[in-house]
Formats: C-alpha cells, sequence, structure tokens
C-alpha cells in the first residue's frame, strides 16, 4: 500500500503541469484604468472646464486642461513602463558558481529549479522567481521587482498627483454646476442632466480613489525609504529594518543615481538601480551580528572547541578538515574520535 500510494505521487521536480499558463485577468483590470482613464479625462477637459470657458477665464482654463494633459502623458509613460519591464530574471545557474557562500543556496524553487536569491519569491501568477519581488500587481499586470520597482512608484506619484489636481482644479467649477441645481437654474432636459450627472459621478469617483491612492502611496514609500518590501512587510518571522542602510541609500538602490530621472521612467545606467538584485548590503548592526554568529558557529569554533576537550586528538581533526577543504572546497569535514561525521555540502 505504501508503494501504491508513493507511486501515485507527482513528483514536483518532474510533474509536466507545474508550470500553469499565466493567469490573463490582469488584462481585463487594465482595460478597466483605460475606460476609466478615457471617461475621467473627457469629463475634465469637456463636460468640466470647455464648458466652463468664457472669454474672461480663457487663459486659466487653457492652463489649466494643459498641465492636466501633461501630467496624464507621464502617468501614462510611467504604466506603459512599469507593465513592459521585466521586473527580474533569476540568472541562470545562479548558486551554482565555485565560491558562493552556503546561505545563497539555502532557498530553493521546486517549481523554476532553481535557487533563489536573497529577498527573491516565486510569483504564482507570473510563474517565475523574481528579483526583489515587492508583489505582484494585477494593475499593471506584471510584478513588481528589482527592475520595475521604480517606474510602478513613479505610476503611483503621478496618479496621487492627477487625481488630486482634478480634485483641486475642478472643485470650484463642479460648486458652479451643482449650485445651479440646487437654485433651479438647470434646465430638467436629457442633455442638461447628462452633464450633471457624468461631473457628479466622475468627481466623486476621483476624490475617493484619490484619498485611497494617496495611502497606498505613503505605504510604498515608506517602504522605499526603509528598504522593506510588501512581501517583507508581512513576514513576522523578519528581521525587520535588517537591510535598512539609510534614507538617501535607500532611496537610490530604487530610483537610481540621476537625479534628474526620479520622476521619468527612463531606462539608462545612471537611472538604473543600485546593484544587482541578487547581493545586499544590511546595516551596520547586522552585521556585525552576522560576523559574530560565523566566527562562533563556524567549523573553527567547533575545532577550537574540540580541541579543548580532546588535546591528543585535536590537531589531527584540524589537519584532516584543512587537506579535505583544500582538495574540494565545497566538501566540509567535520570529525571527532568520539562520533565521527561526515557532512558533505554539494
Amino acid at each position: 500500500m505504501e508503494n501504491n500510494n508513493k507511486s501515485n505521487e507527482k513528483d514536483p521536480l518532474s510533474d509536466p503541469d507545474k508550470k500553469k499558463p499565466k493567469k490573463n485577468y490582469g488584462k481585463l483590470l487594465i482595460l478597466l484604468i483605460i475606460i476609466a482613464i478615457i471617461i475621467d479625462s473627457y469629463t475634465y477637459i469637456y463636460e468640466i472646464m470647455f464648458k466652463s470657458l468664457t472669454s474672461k477665464n480663457t487663459t486659466i482654463i487653457v492652463s489649466l486642461i494643459a498641465i492636466f494633459i501633461l501630467i496624464l502623458i507621464l502617468l501614462l509613460w510611467c504604466f506603459i513602463t512599469a507593465m513592459n519591464t521585466n521586473p527580474g530574471d533569476i540568472p541562470l545557474y545562479w548558486g551554482f558558481y565555485i565560491g558562493d557562500d552556503d546561505f545563497k543556496r539555502k532557498r530553493y524553487c521546486l517549481i523554476c529549479n532553481a535557487f533563489k536569491p536573497e529577498r527573491s519569491h516565486h510569483c504564482s501568477v507570473c510563474n517565475k522567481c523574481v528579483l526583489n519581488m515587492d508583489h505582484h500587481c494585477p494593475w499593471v499586470d506584471n510584478c513588481i521587482g528589482f527592475y520595475n520597482r521604480k517606474f510602478f512608484m513613479q505610476v503611483l506619484f503621478y496618479s496621487c498627483l492627477i487625481t488630486l489636481y482634478y480634485d483641486f482644479s475642478a472643485g470650484y467649477f463642479v460648486y458652479l454646476i451643482l449650485r445651479k441645481v440646487i437654485n433651479k437654474k438647470i434646465k430638467y432636459n436629457f442633455r442638461e442632466l447628462y452633464n450633471f450627472g457624468i461631473v457628479f459621478i466622475c468627481y466623486v469617483f476621483t476624490l475617493v480613489f484619490s484619498f485611497i491612492i494617496t495611502r497606498f502611496f505613503q505605504f510604498h514609500l515608506y517602504l522605499v525609504l526603509n528598504n522593506s518590501t510588501t512581501i517583507e512587510s508581512l513576514d513576522t518571522n523578519a528581521e525587520k529594518d535588517k537591510y535598512n542602510i539609510g534614507k538617501y541609500e535607500n532611496w537610490i538602490q530604487v530610483f537610481g543615481n540621476n537625479k534628474l530621472l526620479f520622476f521619468f521612467p527612463v531606462i539608462s545606467e545612471s537611472g538604473r538601480p543600485i546593484g544587482d538584485g541578487l547581493t545586499w548590503k544590511v546595516r551596520l548592526e547586522q552585521s556585525i551580528e552576522i560576523n559574530r554568529n560565523n566566527s562562533n558557529e563556524g567549523p573553527n569554533a567547533r575545532n577550537s572547541s574540540n580541541d579543548k576537550s580532546n588535546s591528543g586528538h585535536g590537531n589531527l581533526s584540524n589537519n584532516i578538515h584543512i587537506e579535505m577543504n583544500n582538495l574540494n572546497p565545497n566538501v566540509n569535514i567535520n570529525t571527532s574520535p568520539l562520533s565521527p561525521n561526515v557532512n558533505q555540502n554539494k
């Protein structure tokens, strides 16, 4: 019976169905976003601003429309870039290179058949491991990772900017339309009711959305400035502030060194994130603690303790350990006259 049960179980390393096709519901959400942008832009430019145009406010109205269009272009630019930029794939055969530390090999993905670098995670939607994965964002139909997190933050920033701009710049004109309704100066025909209805609905929607997206942007800005991710913030077992190396260093690690490109989704050498997404700096206190643990728990510390308790055999144990390491750096042998153990790490 046990053999039959084992034969029925699928081996995750040999299961051909382990990688399922990428889910496509993100395309529907993108379509909804495009429709919402078109309706809101039409309402702002034509139903609110253009219909409020008079000979006295021409300059103000045209200026407000021009600023709105400029912010909208930047938002769409960042949105398309974040959607089409690869968040970061794990390099082929990463973790097998000679000389890599053991801690890089502790995390193995059975689906991708690859070692996951530090701060990397497997996305069940994209069906791949992502470098410095923050989360999978269905609104851009892409994972947010090492190489496109800057563009995602820019999308949030310009979303906040354009919705708040919409609220404040259109607020007065929406008030004038609402006052006409209250004072019964509006004609109750289809055209007038349509104008009031679409203006009121879009303005309320934008007002609510601006509050939500602003809070969302504040949360992700906090994560960037503290060098954390959404996944790490939800992990109760994670060491807090482990990668926090200072506000400015945390910022340029995502946005790059070029200050002129902080607000533009330009892919260039000076605007790319700092690092490679594989290895990470840790704060000074954490680095000291890691070095202390390595010195206390490493093979040299164990050999020195064996020397004290078994002075007659300590030199022999150390010599065997050193010679075997010289033959193969990936083999670690710890011997003891009382309980000889052989531990091979391949």
